[in-house]
């Protein structure tokens, strides 16, 4: 019974069925909300090493990388056969549901403020990202798989004053805030600028720059060094 009401579960989400989904669903327990508006394509229900947990799996049809793209991936808690628990383990409407948890990973672990970007010279599809403890580094990676673009952010604490990177070409520029940047005008893996503020070194790039689908300036890596915040 367990298996045929979680199948009746999964396929009332496919089709956007609230009221079907819900009748899966103990008292009390809310569906979460599936914010973007790009149909779900296809579903699949996996076990987990959990007693009483079921893995539920969705993908959106994605026009733009024409082919699908995880959507959503919930752990279902199921007690007399009835969903008791819903939790969110991968949200495809925000890939960056990721960040915000590394990021917090990151700040208390070292009691530092990072500033991280609200502008993108893309949509981000996928997120990844790491802490690498030898040298306190946080590593940012935001993709977009249809334009072969990535965006890049290292943030780590200041060891070395901005003018030590600078080589025969590179350029300085300044933030409206006055902050110094440095643009890496030679760089053929792709288009980079460092600065630092509070303590805080911070390399912004944009590549791959060999197979990006568009062109990028350093008006465009100034931009997301302003959204951050």
């Amino acid at each position: 019974m367990t298996i045929l009401m979680l199948v009746k579960f999964a396929q009332a989400v496919w089709k956007k069925d609230n009221i079907l989904a819900q009748t899966c669903l103990a008292n009390g327990v809310k569906l979460p909300e599936i914010r973007e508006n790009s149909p779900i394509k296809s579903y699949q229900l996996v076990a987990s090493p959990t007693n009483h947990v079921k893995v539920l799996l969705a993908n959106f049809w994605d026009e733009e990388l024409g082919g699908e793209r995880l959507a959503l991936v919930w752990e279902l808690t199921v007690e007399d056969n009835k969903i008791t628990k819903i939790r969110t383990v991968f949200d495809g409407a925000n890939p960056l549901i990721d960040e915000v948890r590394l990021i917090k990973n990151y700040q208390n672990l070292y009691q530092r403020k990072v500033l991280v970007p609200s502008e993108f010279p893309f949509k981000i599809t996928h997120f990844s990202g790491n802490i690498e403890y030898e040298h306190e580094r946080l590593v940012l990676r935001y993709l977009n798989e249809s334009i072969n673009g990535f965006l890049q952010i290292h943030i780590k604490p200041v060891t070395l004053g901005l003018e030590r990177y600078k080589g025969k070409d590179d350029q300085f520029h300044t933030l409206k805030d006055g902050t110094r940047v440095l643009y890496r005008t030679r760089f053929d893996l792709g288009y980079e600028i460092r600065f630092q503020k509070e303590g805080m070194h911070y390399t912004v790039a944009i590549g791959n720059k060999k197979y990006l689908k568009k062109k990028f300036t350093v008006n465009d890596l100034i931009k997301i060094a302003e959204s951050m915040r």
